[in-house]
C-alpha cells in the first residue's frame, strides 16, 4: 500500500491526464490514423497490420500505458475498406478498452487522389479500482468502494482524402454524450473533433521530407496540436520530431526493414511541472503491410 499523498498525486496527474483529451496520446499519430478516423480503413490498399505500445511518463506509478492493435484492408475492387481496432489503456486506477470496427466507402476524386467516408461503430469498457487506494478518513465520499464498471456504445464518422503525395482527414471517433466518463463522473463531454494532415516532398534522390500535423478540439478540453516533421533517407530511415503544444517535445526514429515491414520507436521529454518527476515517455511502433505485386500496389505506403 502507498501513502495517502502518493495516491492523490496519482489520482490528480490521472485525472489531468483525462480531462486534457479524452484518448491516449500517441507520438505515432501519423501511423495510426485508423484510431482517429474511420474513413482511413483500406487507405493503404493493401491488408495492413500495426501495433503500439505506450508509455506516458516513465518512473510515476499509475502512470498512463497504452496497447493498440489495428488491422484494415480494402474490399471490392478497393471502393471500401474495413477495419478493426483495439485499445487498452491503463492510467491510475482507471483501465479503459475500446473496440472500434470501422467501414469507409472509396470514391476516386481523379486518377491520383480518393475521398473516403467513413462510420465506426465502437464498444467502450472501462472499470475504476478503488481495492487499491489507502485513505485516512474511510468516510471519505470521494473515494469509492471496491470495482465499478461500466460498458458503452458508441459511433463515430470521418471524411479522408488522399494520394500518394498528400492527405488530409476529418473525423469524430465517440459521438455519442452517453460515454463512460460520463457515468464515472470524469468529464462532462468526451467528444473530440480531429482535423489531421500531412504530405511528402522530394528533397532531393535520396531524401524525402513529411510534415504531418493533428489538431484535436474538445469543449471540455484545451485546443491541442500535433506538429511532426520526419526526413526519410533512401526509403529506409525515418528520423524526425513532434511537438505537442504546451506538452511535450518527441524524437522519432522508424526502420523500413523491408517493403512490407517498418519498426520505430519514440521518446517524449515533458515540458510540463511533471517534469519534477518524470523525464518523459516511450512508444514503440510496428507495421506489417502485404504486397500484391499483381494489384501493382506494392509501393512503400509513407500514409
Amino acid at each position: 500500500m502507498k501513502k495517502i499523498y502518493i495516491t492523490l498525486f496519482i489520482l490528480c496527474t490521472t485525472a489531468s491526464f483525462l480531462l486534457a483529451q479524452h484518448a491516449p496520446q500517441y507520438t505515432h499519430f501519423m501511423f495510426n490514423k485508423l484510431v482517429y478516423n474511420p474513413a482511413y480503413a483500406g487507405s493503404n490498399e493493401v491488408l495492413t497490420f500495426s501495433g503500439l505500445y505506450r508509455n506516458q511518463w516513465t518512473g510515476i506509478e499509475g502512470a498512463p500505458t497504452t496497447v493498440n492493435f489495428n488491422v484494415h484492408t480494402p474490399f471490392f475492387n478497393q471502393k471500401c475498406g474495413a477495419g478493426l481496432s483495439i485499445v487498452s489503456d491503463q492510467a491510475g486506477m482507471l483501465n479503459t478498452t475500446y473496440v472500434n470496427l470501422s467501414y469507409a466507402y472509396r470514391v476516386k476524386v481523379n486518377d491520383r487522389s480518393t475521398l473516403s467516408m467513413g462510420l465506426m461503430g465502437r464498444l467502450e469498457h472501462s472499470r475504476l479500482d478503488w481495492t487499491g487506494v489507502e485513505t485516512i478518513d474511510v468516510d471519505d465520499e470521494l473515494m469509492g468502494m471496491g470495482l465499478a464498471t461500466t460498458v458503452k456504445p458508441n459511433f463515430g464518422v470521418g471524411l479522408y482524402l488522399s494520394s500518394r503525395k498528400y492527405y488530409v482527414g476529418l473525423s469524430a471517433p465517440q459521438l455519442l454524450a452517453n460515454s463512460l466518463y460520463r457515468d464515472l463522473n470524469i468529464v462532462e463531454d468526451i467528444r473530440t473533433y480531429y482535423l489531421m494532415g500531412g504530405l511528402i516532398l522530394d528533397l532531393s534522390e535520396k531524401v524525402k521530407f513529411k510534415p504531418a500535423v493533428l489538431f484535436s478540439y474538445n469543449p471540455s478540453a484545451p485546443f491541442e496540436v500535433d506538429l511532426n516533421a520526419n526526413f526519410i533517407f533512401m526509403d529506409a530511415l525515418w528520423v524526425g520530431g513532434s511537438y505537442r503544444l504546451g506538452d511535450s517535445f518527441d524524437a522519432i526514429l522508424a526502420y523500413q526493414i523491408n517493403s512490407q515491414l517498418r519498426a520505430g520507436a519514440a521518446l517524449d521529454f515533458t515540458l510540463t511541472e511533471l517534469q519534477n518527476y518524470t523525464s518523459g515517455g516511450f512508444e514503440l511502433m510496428v507495421q506489417y503491410t502485404f504486397d500484391y505485386e499483381d494489384k501493382k500496389v506494392n509501393h512503400l505506403r509513407y500514409f
